[in-house]
């Protein structure tokens, strides 16, 4: 995976955590959309390894 696509999923993460749900979809969204082909599966893998990271926790 190209390093800025790790950047951008790592940020929409963030922004996740601190309640910017929208603004990390759409950043989210956007890295995948210009991701290539061969970058798919990393990004596959990526989304398996940190989906939980991805939802808000209470308690």
């Amino acid at each position: 995976m190209r390093p800025l696509t790790l950047v951008a999923l790592n940020l929409a993460v963030e922004l996740a955590r601190s309640g910017r749900i929208v603004e990390a979809l759409q950043l989210g969204t956007a890295a995948i959309d210009q991701a290539t082909r061969d970058e798919q599966p990393a990004i596959r893998r990526w989304l398996d390894e940190h989906a939980g990271d991805l939802v808000r926790r209470e308690g």
